[in-house]
Parts: C-alpha cells; structure tokens; sequence
C-alpha cells in the first residue's frame, strides 16, 4: 500500500505506471496475442473450454491459468479491443478471470455475456477482500465480426462457431505458412 515502496523508492505518477505497464502490455501482446501464436498457444485451452460450453447441464466450471492463457486465448478468438477501467493493465490484469455467462430467452435459445472479471489497481493494492459491497470490475467483450443482441449478449451457436473456427485455424497453420513461405 505504500506508493513510494510501491515504485521501488522513485515517485512515480499515473502516466508513469500506464507508461511502464504498456511496455508489459506489449510485450504480452507480442508474445501471446498474436494471431499466429494464439492459435497456437491457446489450442489445447480452446478445445477444453467449448468442451466445458457444450457439456449437457453444466451449471458451473472453474478452469484456472495465467495472464498469458487469458491473452492468448482472447487473440485466438478475435476480440475486439476493448479498455477495462481502474486499472493500468489495459489488457490482461492481473488475476483477471474470462467469464461465460449462459442465458435462456423465452423461446430456449442460449445467449451468452462474455466478460473479464479483475480487481482494480487499488483493491489490489490495498489488499482489499471482494464482496457484494466491495465488488471487482467488469469489462465486457465482443468478437470481431459478431453482432450481439439488444441485450449485448451473442447467440451460443456464434460464440461456438468462433472457438471452431479458431480450433480449426490450428490445424492449418502448417499448410497455411508453408503455402505463403513457397509464394514468398
């Protein structure tokens, strides 16, 4: 909780913080976001996650990783850029969790609100319990290419789709680089 031991003895502003861990941010990006390695990286989790999405009366599962599985993860799926609030990580916050949350409408078709649950910089730093009084952050998002409804949230039969085509998208990428290696 102390901002000066906080930033190793050197006083620091906000700017300097977004600064510093846009640096971090990038380099995650790099490493894990990237179409290509996304696809790669994130393969194994895909396949478990749409496993767990269309398992028949799946109340709840818990799938745990890393910053580095959420980046990858969310590259591979295309998502649109999104700014999360209250924190200087703008992408991957720390303990962030990716949420899928299933709703029927009246007619019994499946929907879904996808989202990154994380801790604010400051509850972080104060090493604050969440409760209902005390709740973490929410940021909400969207796919590249995917309309959602009225009510923000996307059709089941698109966000599967969109896990396919990423699952699928692994099985090429032999033939799809060496097939632009060989018109290079």
């Amino acid at each position: 909780p102390d901002e000066l031991k906080a930033a190793f003895g050197h006083q620091l502003t906000r700017e300097d913080w977004l600064a510093i861990c846009g640096i971090v941010e990038t380099y995650g990006k790099m490493l894990f976001s990237t179409p290509l390695i996304a696809v790669n990286e994130a393969h194994p989790l895909l396949q478990e996650l749409k496993s767990e999405l269309e398992k028949d009366g799946r109340v709840f599962s818990f799938l745990c990783g890393h910053d580095s599985n959420l980046a990858s993860v969310l590259g591979a799926l295309n998502v649109e850029e999104y700014e999360l609030q209250n924190t200087l990580e703008p992408g991957t916050p720390i303990g962030g969790k990716l949420t899928f949350e299933r709703y029927l409408d009246a007619e019994g078709k499946a929907w879904y609100a996808v989202s990154i649950i994380y801790q604010s910089t400051q509850q972080l730093r104060d090493r604050e319990s969440l409760s209902l009084e005390n709740p973490p952050m929410k940021g909400e998002i969207r796919f590249e290419g995917i309309e959602p409804n009225a009510d923000g949230l996307i059709a089941e039969e698109d966000l599967l789709n969109r896990f396919q085509e990423a699952i699928d998208a692994f099985d090429t990428l032999v033939e799809d680089y060496a097939d632009a290696e060989k018109a290079a």
